[in-house]
Order: C-alpha cells, then structure tokens, then sequence
C-alpha cells in the first residue's frame, strides 16, 4: 500500500525565485523599472537581483542578472531605440558575441558580486548595516561593471569605468539609492521576522501534507490552465499587432518592414508583462492554498498532544483502509491505547503533570508506531494506532513491548507510568467503527487482567489467539 502522506519535493525558495524573476520581468517591460516624477528619474530594474541575492542566494542572484541581461538585450533590439542601447543587442551591434557579455554577461557578474557581498553580510556583525550600504551602492556597482565590461568591448563608444562615477552624489542617484537600500532591507527583516518564519514553516509543512485527495489532478488542471493562459495571450498579442497595422494602413500610414517588427517587438514585450503578472497570481494563489491547506491541517490536529483528533483520525483510517489490499492475509493491526489510572496522576499530582503524560505518550507512540501508521487521540486517555503495512505477529509483539518499556519509564513523582493496550488484526474488508470496538475490547480484557499489558486478537475469530505477558 502507498503511504497516507507523500512529501512534496518543492521548495518555498522556488517560488521566491519565480516570483523576482517575473518582478524582474515585470519591471523591465513596463514603466517599473524606468519611475520618471520629475525632476527625478528612478531606475529600478536591478532591485529584484539584489533581492535574490539578499533573501535567497549567490545563485539566484547570478539567474536573476541573467534575466535582467536578457530582458536589457531584447529591448534593444528595436530600431527605435538610441545607438548606445543597441550595443546591447547582438543583432543591432553588428558584434554579438560582445553584446551578449555586455548584456547578459555583466548582469550576471553584478549578481555574482553582490551575492557574495551580502553572503559575507549575513555572517559578521551588524548584518542589517551592511545589508543597507550593499544595497545603497548596488546601482553604482551596476554602473560600473557595466560602463567598465562597455569600454572593453566597445571603446569605441566613449565610455569607460570611470563613466560610473559621474553623477553619483546628484540629488536623483542619491534618492535612487536610498530607496534602493530602505526595500533591500525592509524586505530583508520582514524574512527575519517572526511572522515570516512561521509562514515558512506552515508553507514548508504543507508540501509534506497529502490532505486534499486528488491532488495531483489538481496540479495536471493548474498545467492545463497555464499553457492555455500563455496561447490565448499569444493570440491575442497577435490579433492587435494585426488589427494596428489594418488601421495604420486604413488611415494612410504605410508601414515599412521595420516599423511592422517594432510594432511585433513591443507587443511582444507587452505580452511578456502580462504573463508576469498572470505568474505572480498563480504564485500567490498557490501561497493562499498551501496556507488555506495548512490551516485544515491545524484544525484537525490535537493542540495538546499533536495528533490527529478523534474525527481526522477516523476519516484518515478510512482513506487508508479503502486502499488496503486483503487477499494476502494480514494488511495490518488496529491498536487501541489506553493509560492506567490516569484520573489517579491528574487528581494527585494536578492537570499540569496529566498533560505533561499525555504529550509525553503521545511522544512514544509516534516515535514506535509514526512511520508505519497513523496515530490520533481518540480520547481523554485513549489514544489509537492503524498499522497499514504489513506486520508479523512476532514484530508487532516486538514494538509493542518496545513501546509498554519506552512509557515505563515516564515517571509521575513515585509513579511509574503503565498503560493497556488491545489490538486487532486487519485480516478483512471491515469497517474501521469494526476494527475499533473490537480493539476496545480487547483493550479491556488486558485491564481486567491486571493491567499494564497487550491483548491481540483477530476480528473474525473474536480472540482466537491472545498475547498476555504481566510486567514486573
């Protein structure tokens, strides 16, 4: 039989490099990148590789200056932009291989960079300072790999790395950078915060969560709906750059080869906006569900012991019984636990030490029985355990005097904690309400019998065969 629980192999550090890269999309195909509030201009493209570099790593980093360099490189491809920017596109510089290091190849470098600076940031003191100056600087180390990387290649163009340097202390680059550093950081201390590691952990633990049945149908729906979302925005990207040429023409403007491709050109930018922010609602749809799936998660467990509660306990054991297969014989064992004298500990010794039993209890049975079963508190005291894979007699008797030996040694003042236990085969296609009051009884038969020990027997033949052994 397949496991309840599946782990899922994605990891929120994924979905964070998704979501700067279409940022970085975002902003490089629309007005984001380029802020001109007069008298001030603002660029802002590279922000999202500091972030990378900041909130995640070296490595995302070097991916997002990639994708800034591509998207840098596509724009100036376009007959309508200025020389200068055609240096950029391998096709309009009429030298390719240097525009593609310019493009893409300094880009990369100023992650690489400023991914190891925040690197060495995060490991010595006052990490917040440094993390703010690396960020005040990072348009001027922009400038200067790319001014530098410029004058090498093309010297012909005049600039060189010392271009970098000017207008560095104006008012417009002074603002630039401190608005820079002010999202650098203030991101950077919403992932240290509290609020944002606990989101983490209930996003990282519902990866590992199979809640919703037919999950994976829903992943296959989620594929469908984004390829077709990216064909119908390419259809439609289409269909304008054809509609504006028919109306062009309708209105006596004749449009040369050139100016037809421009107008390709920017619609293809304009559809590569689009699916970014179709990326970044998908991401955060995906944020909502996974937190939404966490949530259904915490309301089925028990906030004192951490297991399931009696009713997500039961609904689980029906899920794993309807895949059981029974033409084998034994698929496994229903196990009832139950505590000796534990009104006794919570009357003595107050409710505080009870739970403090309880949780400790809790502790042993997942740490016996966790990884080949499910285990829930069916009760005050009563805890329940399916066993779903196959198991020997001889191995189940095994673990559960692993298990009385673990609990006798949960000492309550004086006391040596002790508990009974039944447990049934699963030889049958039964209900999981058969499979429980049959464990139920046995259970009582072992309290009956003094206490402190396990009863096994089968559902069909009631108790055909019993364990009992008296511990000292």
């Amino acid at each position: 039989m397949k496991t309840v629980f599946q782990p899922y192999k994605k990891n929120i550090r994924c979905y964070l490099l998704v979501i700067l890269i279409a940022m970085e999309l975002l902003m490089s195909f629309s007005f984001l990148g380029y802020v001109h509030i007069e008298p001030i201009s603002l660029t802002t493209a590279y922000i999202p590789v500091l972030l990378a570099g900041a909130l995640i790593g070296c490595p995302e980093a070097v991916i997002l200056g990639a994708v800034f360099g591509l998207s840098s490189m596509w724009k100036a491809g376009a007959n309508y932009v200025m020389p200068f920017d055609q240096l950029f596109s391998p096709f309009m510089s009429g030298h390719p291989l240097e525009s593609i290091l310019l493009s893409i190849g300094s880009r990369m470098l100023f992650g690489l960079l400023t991914g190891l600076l925040y690197l060495v940031a995060k490991r010595v003191r006052f990490t917040g300072l440094w993390i703010f100056l690396i960020s005040f600087f990072g348009k001027f180390i922009h400038s200067f790999l790319v001014y530098s990387i410029m004058g090498w290649l093309f010297p012909e163009a005049g600039y060189h790395a010392g271009t970098a340097l000017q207008g560095f202390g104006s008012m417009n680059n002074i603002v630039t950078n401190l608005i820079t550093a002010g999202i650098i950081t203030l991101f950077w201390r919403i992932e240290k915060s509290r609020f944002w590691q606990e989101f983490r952990l209930r996003m990282e633990k519902a990866q590992h969560l199979q809640l919703e049945e037919h999950y994976h149908y829903h992943r296959l729906s989620l594929v469908v709906v984004i390829l077709l979302s990216v064909c119908f925005a390419m259809a439609v990207a289409i269909y304008f750059v054809n509609r504006m040429y028919y109306v062009l023409n309708q209105s006596g403007i004749a449009l040369t080869d050139a100016n037809y491709s421009d107008l390709i050109h920017l619609q293809i930018q304009f559809l590569i906006g689009i699916l970014s922010m179709m990326a970044l609602v998908i991401i955060f749809l995906i944020f909502y569900r996974k937190y939404a799936t966490y949530m259904n998660y915490e309301a089925t467990i028990d906030a004192l012991t951490g297991m399931m509660t009696r009713k997500a306990f039961f609904q689980a054991c029906r899920k794993a019984l309807s895949q059981l297969h029974f033409e084998k014989g034994n698929a496994g064992y229903f196990i009832m636990v139950d505590l000796d004298y534990f009104k006794e500990i919570n009357d003595h010794y107050g409710h505080p030490e009870g739970d403090k039993v309880l949780k400790n209890t809790a502790h042993e049975l997942r740490e016996v029985f966790g990884q080949d079963g499910l285990t829930g508190r069916v009760g005050g005291d009563e805890f329940g355990v399916l066993l779903y894979m196959p198991i020997s007699e001889e191995k189940l008797e095994v673990n559960l005097q692993l298990f009385l030996d673990r609990i006798h040694q949960i000492r309550v003042g004086d006391r040596r904690l002790s508990c009974s236990i039944g447990a049934v085969s699963i030889a049958s296609s039964q209900t999981v309400e058969d499979f429980y009051q049959e464990a139920d009884r046995l259970l009582y038969r072992a309290k009956e019998q003094g206490r402190d020990q396990y009863v096994v027997g089968n559902l069909d033949e009631s108790v055909s065969k019993e364990w009992v052994e008296e511990q000292v």
